[in-house]
């Protein structure tokens, strides 16, 4: 009886004869490309994905969707705002747009007010 070869990856607790895990191919050593975002039907169960994976991988979309919509409502607030994450100078146009938008939000938030006033007057 021949002994088994010596173990590639040492281990004291766990032994094995299997090479060590690579990041990439076997025999050239270079790194695997990364597989794009869509490369997964995320809906898909015949996909091999752990329970785990599909998991994790709904919790990074509902990030997306959030950061998403975050970044919608700030455009809808600030139309510079594209201008400015681009490294140009925001147009006239935007720039227009959004002193009207500032004019309309303190006007509303002078109405607010008068509001309140209002009905605090007529409490008493």
């Amino acid at each position: 009886m021949t002994p088994l070869p010596a173990p590639l990856v040492s281990c004291p607790i766990f032994p094995s004869s299997r090479p060590p895990l690579t990041l990439g191919h076997a025999q050239t050593g270079e790194r695997y490309a990364v597989a794009p975002d869509d490369a997964h039907k995320r809906l898909d169960r015949k996909d091999e994905r752990s329970h785990a994976n599909a998991l994790a991988d709904a919790a990074a979309t509902e990030k997306k969707e959030q950061e998403a919509d975050a970044a919608r409502l700030e455009l809808a607030h600030d139309p510079t705002v594209i201008a400015k994450s681009h490294g140009n100078e925001p147009s006239r146009g935007a720039k227009k747009d959004k002193e009207i938008f500032d004019d309309e939000e303190e006007e509303l938030r002078k109405k607010e007010e008068a509001k309140q006033q209002s009905k605090e007057a007529h409490k008493h």
